[in-house]
C-alpha cells in the first residue's frame, strides 16, 4: 500500500485548482438537497399543487439514477471534461427553471432537468478522482468530500428557511448558480488534461432507463385516481422488478444473506430516513403552524447527529455486531419516527425535535454497518460494482422515498381527506420501512472486519 498523501499535496502538483472544483461541487449538491426540503412547504403555498410535492424529489433522484451510468460512460470515451462542461451548463438551466416555474407541474419536470445535470456532473468527477489522483490519494479526496457536507447540514436548511421568507423561495435556486459556475471553472482546465478511456466501458444504458420509467409509471399510477391507475401500476411494477433484476447482484431483490440483504437493509433505511424527512418541514409548517426557520431546524439536527451515531458506530463496529447495530440504529430511527407521528397527532413540538435527533443517530450506526458488509463481501475486482450496486439502492430509495410520500399527500387531495391524513399515511410507510430493515438484520453477518472508507460519513445524494 502507497503511503498516503499528505493534505496538502492534494492542492500541490496543479491539484489545487481542481480538488477545490470537485468540492465545490459536492458542496453545491448539498446545498441544494437540504435547500430544497426546507424551502418546499413555502412554494407548495405560493404554488399550491400539493398532489405534485413528492414527485419534486423524486424526479430528481431518478434522473440521477439513469444519469450516472450515462456520464460515466461519456466521460471514459470522450475525456471527462466535455461532460463535465455539459452536464454543468445543464444543472444551471435546470436550476434557472426551477427558479422560474410557475407551477408545481413545471417545478417537478425542471427538477427532472436538474437532476441530470447533478446525476452527471457528480458522476464525472467521482470519475475524475479515479483517473487523476493517485489511489494513496483518492480516500483523502473522499474524506474531503464528506466534509463538504458539514457546513451544509448545519446551514443549509436555515439559509434556505430565511431566503423563501425574505427574498423569496425563487432567489434560494438563483442562489446556488453562482457556485456552480465557480466549480465548473475550478474544475475545467484539470480535466481538459485528461484524456479518454483506452477502453471504455460498455454498460448498457438500458436497464438504469428502465427502471426509472417503471418507478415514474408505478408512482403515476398510485398518484391518480382513474381509469388509468390500474395498468400503470402494473406496467411500472413489472418494468421496476424486471430492470432491478439485471442491475442490482443476483438475491438482492430475495435479500439473500451477506451483501445482498445489506443492500436491500441501505434500500429500507433511506425510504424510512428521507420518507419522513422530506416531509417534516411540511407538517410543520401545514399542520402545526410553525415557521420555515424551525421546520428547517429540525432537519439541521437530524442532519448533524447522522455524523454523531456514524462516529460512534466507526468506535463500535470493531466489538459489536452487525447484526446487533443495525438493529440498534433500526430500533432508535422507528422510534424517531413513531415520535414524528406523535407530533402530527398533536404532541409536543419539542418532541419532533428530540426524535428527528435520534433519527440521524440509528442512521449514523445502522447505514455505514451496512455498507462495510457490501464492501467486505466484495473482491478487490469487484469492488466497483459493489458500489454501484449500493448507489442504485441509495437513488432509487430516495426517489421512491419521496415518490410514495407523495402518492399518500397526493391519494388525501384526491379523495378530499385532510393534509395530516396523506402525512400519516407517508410516514407510516417510512415506519414500516424501517421495521423491514430491522427484520432483515439477522441475514448480515455477524462480524465484520473493520474497514473505514471516508465515503461512509456522507448523507446520500
Amino acid at each position: 500500500m502507497d503511503t498516503p498523501m499528505r493534505w496538502r499535496e492534494l492542492f500541490q502538483q496543479g491539484r489545487g485548482r481542481l480538488t477545490t472544483g470537485i468540492l465545490l461541487v459536492e458542496f453545491m449538491v448539498a446545498v441544494e438537497a437540504l435547500v430544497v426540503i426546507a424551502i418546499m412547504p413555502a412554494i407548495r403555498r405560493d404554488l399550491g399543487g400539493l398532489e405534485f410535492y413528492g414527485l419534486v424529489f423524486a424526479g430528481f433522484s431518478l434522473a440521477a439514477l439513469v444519469l450516472s451510468p450515462i456520464a460515466g460512460r461519456a466521460a471514459d470515451q470522450r475525456g471527462p471534461a466535455q461532460p463535465f462542461f455539459l452536464f454543468g451548463t445543464i444543472f444551471i438551466a435546470g436550476t434557472v427553471f426551477c427558479g422560474l416555474a410557475p407551477s408545481m407541474p413545471l417545478l417537478a419536470l425542471a427538477r427532472v432537468i436538474q437532476g441530470v445535470g447533478a446525476g452527471g456532473s457528480y458522476t464525472v468527477a467521482l470519475a475524475a478522482v479515479t483517473r487523476i489522483y493517485p489511489e494513496s490519494g483518492r480516500a483523502r479526496v473522499l474524506a474531503l468530500l464528506a466534509g463538504a457536507w458539514i457546513v451544509p447540514g448545519l446551514l443549509g436548511p436555515s439559509f434556505g428557511a430565511l431566503m423563501a421568507s425574505t427574498l423569496g423561495w425563487r432567489w434560494a435556486f438563483v442562489s446556488i448558480i453562482p457556485l456552480t459556475v465557480i466549480a465548473m471553472a475550478l474544475a475545467l482546465p484539470a480535466l481538459r488534461a485528461v484524456p479518454a478511456a483506452e477502453r471504455p466501458s460498455q454498460l448498457s444504458i438500458r436497464w438504469p432507463l428502465e427502471l426509472a420509467a417503471g418507478v415514474a409509471a408505478l408512482i403515476s399510477g398510485l398518484s391518480l385516481l382513474s381509469w388509468l391507475s390500474a395498468p400503470l401500476v402494473a406496467v411500472g411494477s413489472w418494468l421496476t422488478w424486471s430492470a432491478l433484476g439485471h442491475i442490482l447482484p443476483p438475491g438482492s431483490l430475495r435479500a439473500r444473506p451477506g451483501p445482498p440483504a445489506a443492500i436491500m437493509t441501505i434500500f429500507l433505511l433511506l425510504i424510512a430516513f428521507v420518507g419522513a424527512d422530506y416531509f417534516i418541514p411540511l407538517m410543520l409548517t401545514g399542520i402545526r403552524g410553525r415557521s420555515l426557520a424551525e421546520a428547517g431546524a429540525v432537519i439541521t439536527l437530524g442532519t448533524v447527529s447522522w455524523s454523531l451515531g456514524n462516529w460512534w458506530q466507526s468506535h463500535a463496529v470493531v466489538r459489536t455486531s452487525s447484526i446487533t447495530l443495525i438493529r440498534l440504529g433500526g430500533a432508535i430511527l422507528t422510534i424517531a419516527i413513531i415520535g414524528i407521528l406523535a407530533t402530527l397527532a398533536g404532541a409536543s413540538l419539542a418532541i419532533s425535535y428530540i426524535a428527528w435527533f435520534a433519527a440521524g443517530v440509528g442512521m449514523g450506526i445502522a447505514y455505514p454497518t451496512a455498507y462495510l458488509v457490501i464492501m467486505q463481501g466484495a473482491d478487490a475486482a469487484g469492488a466497483g460494482s459493489a458500489v454501484s450496486s449500493e448507489q442504485v439502492a441509495e437513488r432509487l430509495a430516495l426517489a421512491l422515498g419521496g415518490g410514495l410520500g407523495g402518492v399518500c399527500i397526493a391519494l388525501a387531495e384526491g379523495l378530499r381527506a385532510s393534509l395530516a391524513a396523506g402525512l400519516a399515511g407517508a410516514f407510516g410507510l417510512a415506519l414500516l420501512a424501517a421495521l423491514a430493515a430491522i427484520a432483515l438484520a439477522p441475514r448480515l453477518p455477524l462480524t465484520l472486519v473493520q474497514a473505514a472508507p471516508e465515503r461512509l460519513h456522507e448523507r446520500p445524494l
